[in-house]
């Protein structure tokens, strides 16, 4: 019964303890302080234009910490190998972000963990075509940074531009700034007295309140088991004292009656017992600890 009891116990405990381990991973990948803003638009805006410098409502953001504004063209970059490549467009106001990884050869780009640092790729991008060269991406680039990605000037493609873009800006707030919170309102308040469509924002303060959230049930769910566990195994052995009550008496007076005092008596009962209990937890936790991969795996851990 109690190998039982704590194996299921465990088995809870370690999946929430796996949950957490998730979330802290997304959160350290996406970054505590970075934010992720973007608008999408249309072939008709007249915002949209590919000559046009649109203007940047984000700006003030500069003043906060590090700011990258980059358009996500709706066309794939195309190598030898590879034919959906997501591509970006910059502007010169973020040359001081991408300066480090710009090449004197070529101002094209392909961020990548796996193709060979700083080596080059003829790349094509509808009509164009290029060279562009291999670099890291750092941790500013991990939020929209999913397998290979290409950037290109803009202008550099304008035929494509003008089918429309999803603006994409990449923000990490300075350690010293305001409070994210406090920036994702002013986005929002911003962007609606301007009577405009509200950008997608993406930043960690979800995934901060999903490992609140998470946490918060972790500690009622180990105080309910522990709870739980207390009173079942209470009642098992009550009830295993009661029916070798008789057996128990008579070996107890026996023993009394060599000189040994109740209270001996009582705390050796005390340690059998707590001897049994943490034994079957042991075997429960090396049983789950045998089995962790197939229970969670099959979980999907």
């Amino acid at each position: 019964m109690g190998v039982l009891l704590v194996s299921v116990a465990t088995v809870i405990v370690v999946a929430f303890s796996l949950l957490e381990r998730s979330i802290r991973a997304r959160l350290e990948n996406f970054g505590l302080n970075t934010l992720v803003i973007r608008e999408t638009m249309s072939s008709i805006d007249p915002e949209a234009q590919a000559n046009l410098d649109r203007p940047d409502r984000l700006a003030p953001l500069r003043r906060q910490g590090q700011k990258l504004r980059l358009r996500q063209l709706y066309i794939r970059g195309q190598t030898d190998w590879q034919n959906d490549m997501l591509a970006f467009s910059y502007a010169e106001d973020d040359l001081p972000v991408l300066g480090p990884l710009l090449s004197a050869s070529t101002p094209l780009i392909i961020l990548s963990e796996t193709l060979p640092e700083n080596s080059t790729i003829r790349v094509s991008l509808g009509r164009q075509v290029g060279t562009a060269v291999i670099r890291r991406p750092a941790l500013f680039f991990r939020p929209m940074v999913t397998g290979n990605v290409l950037l290109v000037p803009q202008g550099w493609n304008p035929e494509n531009e003008r089918l429309g873009f999803i603006e994409t800006t990449v923000f990490e707030r300075a350690s010293e700034g305001v409070s994210m919170q406090r920036v994702v309102d002013a986005i929002t308040g911003f962007y609606t007295l301007d009577h405009r469509t509200l950008p997608q924002i993406q930043s960690a303060l979800g995934m901060i309140r999903e490992l609140e959230n998470l946490q918060e049930r972790q500690r009622q769910w180990r105080g309910l088991l522990a709870g739980l566990l207390g009173l079942t195994l209470a009642l098992v052995f009550g009830a295993i004292a009661i029916l070798e009550f008789r057996q128990n008496l008579f070996i107890t007076a026996l023993i009394r009656s060599f000189g040994a005092p109740s209270r001996i008596l009582y705390l050796r009962t005390w340690m059998e017992n707590a001897f049994i209990a943490n034994l079957s937890a042991i075997c429960a936790i090396c049983l789950v600890a045998s089995l962790h991969d197939k229970i969670f795996g099959s979980l999907g851990f």
